[in-house]
């Protein structure tokens, strides 16, 4: 164990280093804010993708396809990663306009409105703390599996490791730190995939395993297990794509997300960056989801399905690419968790507190350390009280967002008649339907039906409530002002060299997609068809 274990502190004193290096340039609140506006597509394309995956993936997602959810993870898979191209489009390059330092101070601006300012900061805390919660969560278990130290002792330690750069070096920190534990994890689900392919007999035995197994019935069939969660193949279809339409949502307007593009150094960055993180988030998960189902086929007893990749990292793989794998889940977590730490700081200060724009440079800087660290402290106080609960702590979290702000940020960019109290009213319905749903089916213990999906109950709400708002008190004409100035494109962002390169690259995303399309049918449907055909 001792390998494993130097590997992980060797890591973590790596991601702190690097991150406190890099605060030592931040000079402001623009560069601990928005990275200075001058953040290359590398960096938003690190930070995009490893501030999404997290533990989630890693440990959430595929304990639920090591569980018997399969496809219906894969479909949530395939559909979210399409909300980056769609989400830059839509909303992305539009808020870059605005230069804002936060989403909540967006919706402020758009609208001339504190209190909106004050509801999305507040939705946005929600939401990234639970998100947070999960990602902690999952680092924690980590280290406790490896390690064998108590779960609390790990999430103090979990803790520090992204708390100490993430407060002092603000986003430029986490931009930087992002990106390189992207390519950490990148490369450890690409080496150690073989590895579990090889101990589970190889692709196509694999395959045919799983296919006839009698332990997990329909493991990886297009039904999944129909004893894991809804009873009919259908049912678990329509969930799955919902969820993939819920969360393709979440990645085009979460604060995790879109937030990045402030820090974009132009338009084409976000829209560059939206095709590579597409691509990039697809190519790690179903790395990892097929590598779940097959480490299912080499061990059908681990008794938590969340731990089935640190249990390949630690019984499949030679040490050194065990570290990798392991120091990549590691990563995943510590990347999310500074990201949604920096966003909890920021709305805090930026947009509760809102500090005044004559103060201090340096007091300001100050302030918002102060405040990240703060919020941090309430965090790391929730998470030592609450028992892990990975997968669905996360799926809890950006469904709020997406119910709540979904309508509502898409409207503000494509809406002239969208008033100031539509705005308010759908972002309140929608958060306030989904939370109450969510609340009621957790606390009663009671499945509803696919259509009373907290999802569809929030964005049901949130579109109601932005009607009647607007029918109440209709778009002002300042209102109207932003929206028109908002589609004005800026003269710098017409270089036709730069628009050529932003179309050539939408080419190679086709072929990407065919080539996905491909492997699908080549690598899974039809040697799943012969098994059991």
């Amino acid at each position: 164990m001792t390998g494993y274990i130097v590997g992980i502190i060797v890591a973590m004193i790596i991601f702190v280093a690097v991150g406190v290096i890099a605060g030592n340039s931040v000079k402001d609140t623009n560069d601990y804010y928005v990275a200075g506006r001058r953040s290359p597509v590398i960096l938003i394309v690190g930070s995009l993708i490893a501030s999404f995956l997290s533990t989630g993936a890693f440990m959430g997602d595929t304990g639920e396809v090591y569980g018997g959810f399969f496809m219906g993870i894969v479909v949530v898979g395939i559909l979210q990663a399409s909300g980056y191209v769609y989400g830059a489009n839509l909303f992305g390059k539009y808020i870059r306009r605005a230069k804002v330092n936060t989403i909540p101070e967006y919706f402020g601006s758009r609208f001339s409105s504190r209190r909106l300012r004050i509801l999305a900061s507040t939705t946005l805390l929600f939401a990234v703390t639970a998100y947070m919660l999960s990602a902690m969560q999952g680092v924690s278990t980590l280290m406790s599996t490896i390690t064998g130290l108590e779960y609390k002792t790990c999430v103090i330690i979990a803790w520090l490791s992204f708390t100490i750069f993430t407060v002092y070096a603000g986003s430029k920190g986490v931009l930087i730190t992002d990106t390189i534990m992207f390519l950490i994890f990148l490369v450890a689900a690409l080496i150690g995939i073989p590895f579990i392919i090889n101990a589970a007999g190889g692709w196509n035995d694999a395959i045919t395993a799983l296919a006839n197994s009698t332990t997990q019935p329909d493991i990886i069939a297009w039904t999944n297990n129909l004893e894991y969660m809804y009873p009919s193949g259908a049912m678990n279809l329509v969930w799955a794509i919902v969820y993939g339409i819920v969360w393709a949502v979440v990645v085009m307007v979460s604060p995790w997300q879109t937030s990045r593009y402030l820090m974009a150094k132009d338009e084409h960055t976000v829209m560059r960056s939206s095709v590579w993180a597409s691509m990039g988030v697809v190519t790690v998960t179903m790395a990892l989801y097929f590598s779940a189902a097959f480490i299912y086929k080499v061990n059908p007893d681990i008794e938590e399905g969340s731990t089935a990749l640190i249990w390949a990292a630690m019984n499949l793989m030679p040490m050194l690419v065990g570290i990798v794998l392991l120091t990549g889940i590691l990563s995943a977590g510590i990347s999310s968790a500074s990201t949604f730490l920096s966003l909890i700081g920021s709305s805090l200060t930026n947009d509760i507190l809102e500090m005044k724009a004559g103060a201090d440079p340096k007091k300001q800087l100050l302030f918002s350390r102060v405040g990240m660290g703060a919020a941090s402290l309430l965090v790391l106080a929730i998470a030592f009280f609450n028992p892990p609960q990975i997968f669905w702590i996360m799926y809890f979290g950006g469904t709020v967002i997406a119910s709540a702000w979904g309508v509502v940020a898409i409207s503000s960019v494509w809406s002239e008649k969208m008033s100031e109290n539509g705005a308010f009213l759908g972002m309140l319905l929608g958060f306030l339907g989904c939370v109450i749903t969510k609340s009621y089916s957790a606390l009663c213990s009671v499945t509803l039906p696919i259509y009373l999906d907290p999802f569809f109950v929030g964005v049901v709400m949130s579109i109601v409530g932005m009607l009647i708002g607007n029918k109440i008190t209709p778009a002002s004409e300042d209102a109207k002002q932003k929206y028109r100035a908002m589609h004005v494109r800026p003269e710098s962002e017409k270089d036709p060299a730069e628009e050529k390169k932003t179309h050539n690259l939408m080419y190679i995303y086709l072929v990407f997609g065919v080539l996905l399309g491909l492997f699908f049918v080549l690598g899974y449907a039809l040697p799943y068809m012969r098994a059991v055909g």
